[in-house]
């Protein structure tokens, strides 16, 4: 509740005092605020009452990079990109504050900034913990592909006959692709669980971002036209805000394409098994099971991240929610342009 007030209080400040904005600006960043706040209580007491699901996918996670510790090599970039953008747009964010707040700081201020600070260092926790657990995932993915890709190689110049020699080595590569099969099965049900378990927060976080970017492009097109909002801003807040939805626009990249990775990384596996028409008939038969079995069961259980039920995540929707995006944050601006013709700061 104390976070819940200082937030409105600051929104209140923000809205009446700092920009000057006209009543339907006020109101919009007072929604904007309330379901922020209303969505972080929700995913954190979503996590509050699955404790023990969550400890349970968080060792389980733990446990495929303890087990596979070279997947790190293929994750370890994007996992690093990933905080490097998220704290510095979240830096820059409170500097900018800070800085035109300057002029009016005083405790109810300070307290109010803090308390801004703990509500986005909580949402990007919660993202940068689902963000590191799918890169791992695909990380894992990326191996397997890796060693399909080898035994593949090794498969395609073998000449079927019943050789001692060839028939070791077809029970070689069928162990193999038994265990790329148990990893693949086993990553798919953590994906899924993934996915379970944090589909409140997932449809939370998605309310939220969706809200700032239509915001964020209202709000820019209202800075161009009142352009005396701007006018007592120090020259380096402009440059911070520039660089802050530089890092903030980058990271929302990042957690886009960290799950688009992941469902490339599972076609590819589903591309590179497709070359069982080109091998030469005539091998071993327990290898031809393997490999059969490995194609059905990724027929029978096709790769796709659901939030709710409501809609699949892929690069199909992504374009949708941005054209809808795209639309709404029109309409805002023409709201604006039809009832603030005449409006004077």
């Amino acid at each position: 509740m104390l976070v819940m007030w200082c937030q409105m209080t600051r929104t209140r400040f923000v809205t009446q005092g700092l920009f000057k904005t006209n009543s339907f600006q006020g109101t919009l960043l007072i929604i904007m605020a309330s379901v922020r706040m209303i969505c972080v209580l929700l995913s954190m007491a979503c996590r509050w009452f699955q404790r023990p699901i969550y400890m349970k996918l968080f060792n389980s996670i733990y446990r495929l990079y303890r087990k596979n510790p070279e997947i790190i090599r293929y994750c370890r970039r994007s996992i690093v990109s990933k905080c490097f953008c998220a704290i510095t747009s979240e830096l820059l964010q409170i500097i900018i504050i800070i800085i035109i707040c300057a002029n009016r700081l005083s405790f109810s201020v300070a307290l109010s900034i803090w308390c801004v600070f703990c509500l986005t260092s909580t949402v990007n926790v919660i993202i940068s913990q689902h963000f590191a657990a799918i890169a791992i995932i695909r990380g894992r993915y990326t191996l397997i592909n890796k060693n399909i890709r080898s035994a593949l190689a090794d498969i395609q110049p073998l000449i079927p006959n019943n050789s001692g020699v060839f028939m070791t080595k077809c029970c070689h590569l069928a162990d193999i692709f038994e265990d790329m099969a148990r990893a693949q099965s086993h990553l798919q049900k953590l994906t899924e669980c993934l996915s379970r378990t944090y589909r409140v927060q997932i449809i939370c976080l998605f309310i939220m971002y969706y809200l700032n970017h239509a915001g964020i492009c209202y709000f820019m097109f209202s800075i161009k036209k009142y352009s005396l909002i701007t006018t007592n801003w120090p020259g380096i807040t402009l440059v911070g805000a520039v660089l802050h939805l530089t890092f903030y626009y980058l990271d929302c990249w990042l957690n886009l394409f960290n799950i688009f990775y992941l469902i490339d990384s599972h076609y590819e596996m589903v591309k590179l098994l497709s070359q069982r028409t080109l091998f030469q008939p005539g091998l071993d038969q327990r290898l031809e099971a393997v490999l059969d079995s490995f194609i059905l069961n990724l027929a029978r259980n096709p790769f796709k991240l659901n939030v709710l039920g409501l809609f699949k995540i892929d690069r199909l929707a992504a374009f949708a929610v941005a054209n809808s995006l795209l639309t709404h944050s029109i309409l805002l601006i023409q709201y604006d342009v039809e009832h603030h013709k005449n409006w004077k700061i």
